[in-house]
């Protein structure tokens, strides 16, 4: 399993006390305007995930990567992902081409995964990560949190003023949220 190796993940979280705010993000990149981007957000949801035991295998849930039978196929969030695992294991992450555990976020901590949009907003200084969660023996739950910029949040252009990915197309997020939604047909971002 990862042992504090992916970059931004604490390997010895007492040594550590992070603040998950975006004005703490904004400091830590010399970006003071970013918190704008999450003022009065109306995409941000929080949510508690189940995934209960399968005892039949479903064929659709094999992973193109390595055959891996999967209970949530591989991606990359879009903006920020607050989680909690508890004592959950399951969640891998794509690691140097190989797909490796999460240690558990256990009661009191835990992981921020950071979007593909938001990396592109934030140059890249914060980078995303594909992740999975694999099927287990057991019920496994999860609560999330995602964090969405503002319906009108401009975000055709990053913090150092660079076109995004998503600048290409859209120049709101409220514009690229309604597509991205309907193209996944499911209410997380």
């Amino acid at each position: 399993g990862i042992q504090g190796g992916i970059p931004g993940w604490i390997r010895d979280p007492t040594k550590h006390r992070p603040s998950f705010s975006s004005e703490a993000f904004a400091r830590s990149l010399e970006f003071p305007k970013l918190p704008e981007l999450f003022v009065d957000d109306e995409f941000s949801a929080m949510g508690l995930r189940r995934y209960p035991y399968r005892r039949l295998t479903n064929q659709n849930m094999l992973s193109d990567f390595d055959g891996t039978l999967l209970r949530e196929l591989e991606h990359i969030d879009s903006t920020v992902t607050v989680l909690s695992t508890f004592k959950n294991g399951g969640l891998q992450a794509l690691y140097n081409f190989e797909y490796l555990d999460v240690p558990v976020t256990g009661d009191d901590k835990f992981i921020v995964n950071i979007g593909k949009l938001v990396g592109d907003i934030v140059d890249d200084k914060l980078k995303s990560v594909k992740h999975r969660v694999v099927e287990t023996t057991f019920d496994r739950h999860s609560i999330t949190y995602f964090l969405g910029p503002q319906f009108d949040a401009d975000i055709s252009r990053s913090m150092t003023n660079k076109p995004t990915d998503a600048g290409a197309k859209y120049k709101i997020f409220g514009e690229w949220i309604k597509d991205y939604l309907g193209a996944i047909e499911l209410f997380y971002y």
